[in-house]
């Protein structure tokens, strides 16, 4: 039952504390200054673009977990229902983290990847305000700021992915995840 935890593709705890320290800069990056940004037809959201690349590189397991302190992290600095950026960022982190394998064989696969994350994850969000009754927009607002969030995080992508898979590489000590 354990055998896991001596595997080459275990969780390294300080991965997983890179991850989340990492997130919440991030966090108070969006907070403070992207949020602030008047970007047309929407924003870009920093943490699950960040959350998705490290899920790619990290895997589901690191991504999952990252995802739920970071979103619990977020929920406790708003003013929404506690738990609501949790469950999507979690889902997103474990989602994106499945298809890691293929994030090394093509350069499109991190970009489609983190776009679809940031874009699936402003609709989650807004579906969960809806379903508890605190949406803040209609469901086509929702949809073009989705769209927005995608077209951000795709622009985004090339930037912050590369830097974090050679960080990875070297908080491993050189060794690769995954058949890496």
């Amino acid at each position: 039952m354990w055998d896991i935890l001596e595997t080459e593709d275990s969780v390294r705890p300080r991965t997983v504390v890179a991850a989340i320290a990492l997130l919440a800069v991030a966090l108070v990056a969006q907070v403070s200054i992207v949020a602030r940004m008047g970007l047309p037809g929407g924003r870009l959201d920093l943490v699950l673009v960040l959350l998705a690349a490290i899920s790619l590189i990290e895997g589901p397991l690191v991504g999952a977990i990252s995802g739920f302190v970071v979103g619990v992290l977020a929920d406790l600095a708003s003013s929404h229902v506690l738990g609501q950026s949790a469950l999507i960022m979690c889902l997103i982190g474990y989602a994106v983290g499945l298809v890691m394998d293929a994030a090394q064989r093509s350069v499109a696969v991190p970009v489609a990847m983190i776009g679809g994350a940031s874009l699936l994850g402003t609709l989650g969000y807004a579906a969960i305000t809806s379903i508890l009754g605190e949406a803040a927009m209609t469901g086509g607002e929702a949809v073009g700021h989705a769209f927005a969030a995608g077209v951000y995080a795709v622009l985004l992508t090339p930037f912050v992915f590369p830097p974090l898979l050679i960080a990875s590489r070297r908080l491993a000590g050189g060794r690769a995840r995954g058949g890496r």
